[in-house]
């Protein structure tokens, strides 16, 4: 069942102001705004709603995003699938976390049950050089089509090109290569509505913190359209409302010295209500510097739906929402991707289910739309306690 929040509706601009914020541990830029009280009571009142169904961002060259279910193949394609002995391979660059495990599995089976075999899957863990090793050694099993996100749009490049040289159709999850053009290098791209999440998480965050209050983000300094993409729907989205002030954007190159940022950015800003953090695990680190400062109201969303992030958000952690991709339908997308490049079908270049929002409220249900199984029984047994 669809589920609504009330948050407060966007219509009185923030002007934004740089200021340098020193740290030896963080790089910070504040921003504030003058917004009057009186604008903030006669704003209107909109909706949001917990399950939508558009998408609110674009591809890395605008293009305009085909929902997974506008894929279908006809009877006769499907044999032709069985009939051409045809091989998949993916290549991660990180499947370490739940979004990606889930995506691999519905890809692996859909493609298995159409007759493609899927005759390698390897994981970068986050490395670019680890990932152009696996796509060299991926290219000697001869795949027809490979299945990848670059976890550097720059390094990986080459390698992508020399894929592409070779006649191996490539399809792309959440990323592209530097200078690839849709349909004519690479078959699709298939994504979450980063933007859309980067919004939602934003208003999430304002409702949270009950729409006035000083905010950061933590994000990722990397050129990575995924995150580029959530970041900038958040700060697009947190400017708009009149009260809430974006004191700082402190960012992060290396996931593991994100409890360093966090510190400095709580030392600097001590009045801070409310923060976003690029993704769960991100969020995770930010929680552990705000325990040690003794900070313990602080409210966090972010993006990303693993164990934790549901756990806290039904016990009222911490982690008070989160904005999860589809990755079911995600997988999906891969494989009806992949199977289109494979019968030289032309396809959309663009292919994105909407945004999640996930909250107290609908927890349980995200779950199942995201991951297509129930929420883990920590999730279930801290709503029953909160009850």
């Amino acid at each position: 069942m669809r589920k609504k929040l009330l948050s407060l509706g966007m219509t009185v601009g923030l002007t934004l102001s740089l200021v340098a914020c020193g740290s030896t541990a963080t790089t910070e830029k504040s921003s504030g705004t003058s917004a009057s009280k009186d604008a903030a009571a006669t704003a209107p009142v909109k909706e949001i709603d917990l399950n939508p169904t558009t998408v609110l961002g674009v591809g890395p060259n605008g293009e305009k995003a085909v929902s997974p279910s506008e894929l279908t193949l006809t009877d006769a394609e499907k044999q032709k699938l069985k009939d051409g002995n045809f091989k998949a391979a993916f290549v991660y660059h990180m499947q370490s976390n739940a979004p990606n495990q889930v995506k691999l599995a519905a890809a692996k089976t859909l493609l298995e049950e159409l007759g493609v075999e899927v005759v390698s899957v390897t994981d970068a863990n986050f490395n670019a050089q680890t990932e152009i090793a696996n796509i060299e050694s991926t290219m000697a099993l001869k795949p027809d089509v490979m299945i990848t996100m670059p976890v550097d749009p720059e390094a990986t490049a080459s390698a992508y090109k020399e894929v592409a040289k070779a006649g191996t159709k490539l399809v792309f999850m959440e990323n592209t290569p530097k200078g690839f053009k849709p349909g004519k290098d690479y078959a699709s791209l298939v994504n979450a509505d980063s933007y859309g999440n980067g919004v939602a998480a934003a208003d999430m965050l304002a409702q949270q913190i009950g729409y006035k209050g000083e905010v950061a983000m933590v994000y990722y300094d990397a050129v990575f359209f995924v995150t580029n993409e959530r970041d900038r729907g958040f700060k697009d989205q947190i400017k708009k409302y009149p009260n809430i002030k974006l004191v700082a954007e402190s960012p992060f190159a290396d996931p593991n010295k994100v409890g360093e940022v966090a510190d400095g950015l709580l030392v600097n800003q001590p009045n801070l209500k409310g923060v976003y953090a690029s993704w769960d695990v991100i969020a995770e680190a930010v929680i552990a510097s705000a325990k040690s400062a003794g900070k313990n109201d602080l409210v966090i969303t972010t993006v990303d739906l693993g164990e934790n992030t549901a756990r806290m958000i039904a016990e009222d952690g911490m982690i008070r929402g989160t904005a999860a991709p589809r990755s079911y339908d995600q997988g999906i997308a891969e494989a009806m991707a992949a199977a289109y490049a494979l019968l030289g079908k032309q396809g959309p270049t663009y292919i994105c289910p909407p945004a999640l929002p996930v909250m107290k409220e609908n927890v349980v249900d995200a779950f199942q739309i995201a991951y297509h199984k129930d929420a883990p029984s920590v999730v279930e047994k801290a709503l029953k306690k909160g009850k």
